[in-house]
This record gives structure tokens, sequence and C-alpha cells, in this order.
């Protein structure tokens, strides 16, 4: 099918440009985040375990890159496909829910300032993204186990032609845990932060527009990014349960389906510019700590 074949093309390049750019990136920020956790500080914690759930997802994507150019054809056996399958999804999970856990820190900070100082240690930190990763792991494998019964002499890997109803219910149960509760967590935080600001005399009014701007920012980019995902894939999976016609129905839902999926790890690029250049206590740790970077301080600063 020629529509198939432009959007597997289209997935294929957006692939290719976010390795490139965000391999390095990623590596850079994470960097500059190491220097803040050596003094000790929390928030890094979080920003660390998204960075590093982004680099999982970028090492995933040459094999994904390999499987689109080829046209969906998945050369590299049973085992490794569940293995990048699962890593690919835990890694988009676990980025959402440390986007939740660093705004709710920023509540905390600036909301009950008094009661954040006291439960502000790090061993508190260490076993909250434990947490998560477990959390996230346990949910991604019983989806996996659930999705992945390939025929041997199967080309596809993490697609299937006959969905059974029960992967169905479960991909239509899911958003609701890594979509839909998130976004509301990241709304509400951000209405609380910014009526606490608005009544605050401490902070000056530059900083103000900046914590406010940088939270309407995260749920924006929250929406754009993971929300035509959700939605494409409540519409797939709630239409192969209604549709007479299943077969038909997928195939003019999948390039939209297909193309939702590429957009996802568009948040691999745009997560070092938000929470790493966006702080100036990091940004001066990393351009310190690099000589090649030291050129760039004198602008960064006035920017």
């Amino acid at each position: 099918n020629p529509k198939f074949r432009e959007s597997s093309h289209s997935v294929t390049l957006l692939y290719g440009c976010i390795f490139c750019m965000g391999l390095p990136t990623n590596c850079l920020a994470l960097y500059g985040l190491y220097r803040l956790v050596k003094a000790n500080y929390t928030l890094p914690i979080y920003a660390i375990n998204l960075l590093l759930a982004d680099l999982v997802q970028i090492a995933t994507l040459p094999f994904w890159i390999d499987y689109f150019k080829s046209g969906h054809t998945w050369h590299f056996g049973d085992i490794a496909c569940k293995i990048i399958g699962s890593v690919f999804y835990i890694s988009l999970a676990v980025s959402i829910l440390f986007m939740c856990c660093i705004s709710l820190e920023r509540y905390l900070a600036i909301v009950h300032p008094l009661w954040f100082q006291g439960c502000r240690k790090l061993r508190n930190v260490y076993a909250l993204c434990l947490a998560v990763w477990l959390f996230i792991i346990l949910i991604v494998s019983v989806g996996v186990s659930i999705a992945l019964k390939r025929p041997q002499d199967s080309k596809l890997c993490m697609e299937s032609h006959n969905w059974s109803k029960t992967l169905a219910i479960f991909q239509l149960v899911t958003p609701s845990i890594v979509f839909v509760i998130p976004l509301l967590l990241l709304v509400f935080l951000s209405l609380l932060v910014h009526r606490s600001l608005a009544q605050s005399l401490s902070f000056p009014e530059q900083e103000k527009r900046r914590i406010s701007g940088l939270l309407l920012l995260i749920v924006l980019l929250f929406l754009l990014i993971f929300g035509p995902y959700h939605f494409v894939k409540v519409v797939l999976y709630a239409g192969s349960l209604a549709a007479a016609d299943k077969c038909d129905f997928k195939a003019r839902v999948f390039t939209s389906y297909q193309i939702s999926i590429g957009l996802l790890s568009v948040n691999a690029l745009l997560d070092p510019m938000i929470y790493i250049f966006i702080y100036r206590d990091t940004r001066k740790k990393m351009l310190d700590s690099l000589p090649c970077f030291r050129w760039m301080r004198k602008s960064t600063v006035n920017s």
C-alpha cells in the first residue's frame, strides 16, 4: 500500500533525526545534572531518571528504523522483539510519570516550602524513583504478554492483524493510567502553583512569570506529544471491538496510529531543553565543567 509506505518512510526519517540529535543532547544534559547531584540537590534526581528513560528510548530507535525501513519486517527474532518493544513503551510511560514527579516537587517547594524542606531526603526520592520504574515495568510486561502472541513465521513486531478482545480492553484501560490521570495532575498542580505565586510577595514578578510559563509549557507539550497517540489508540481499539469489518477499519486508522507513535519520541528531544537548559544552576554547572562550552557562558547568561 503506497500510503503505508509513505507513512513508514516519514516515521523512519523522524526516528533518524531524533536519534542523531537526541543522543548527544541528552548525554550533555545528563552530565550537567550529575554535577548538581554532587551538590546534594533533590530535583535533578527526577530529571536524571527522565533523561535516562529518554536515552533508553533513543537506544531502541535503530531497531525501529530498520523495522519500518524494511516494510514492517522484524529481523532480530522473537525474544529481541519482546525486549525492544517492552523497553520502548516502558521508557515512554516512565517519562510521563517523572514529568509528574517534577511538577509535584515544584508544587511542594512553592506552595508548602516548610513541609517540603522537612521531607526532602534523597532516600525518599530514590525509593519513589524505584517504585515508578517497577510499577511501569509490571504494567508493560502484562501488556506485552497479552499482545505478543505472534506466529513463528510472523514478520511483525508489536503489531498484529488479529487482536483479542482482552488486548483491546487492556489497551482501552491503560490510557487512563498513563495519560488522563497524569494530565489532570499536571493541570491541577499548575493551577495551584499559579494561584500561590499570584498571592506571594516573596517571588519577583519575573520569576513568577518564568515558573508559570514553564508549567504551562509542560502541560501543552504533554498534550501535543502524548495526546494524539492515546486518542488514536482509543479510537483504534474501540473501533476494533465495534466495527463490522475490523480489517478495513484498522487499515483506515493505521497511518494515523503509526505517525502518532513516531511523534511520541519527539519527547526525547524536548526534555533536555525544558528541564535542563531552563534551570540556571544546571546550565552553569554544565558549562563550567566542560571547557569546550565555556565560551557559551556569556551568551547563555544574557539569554
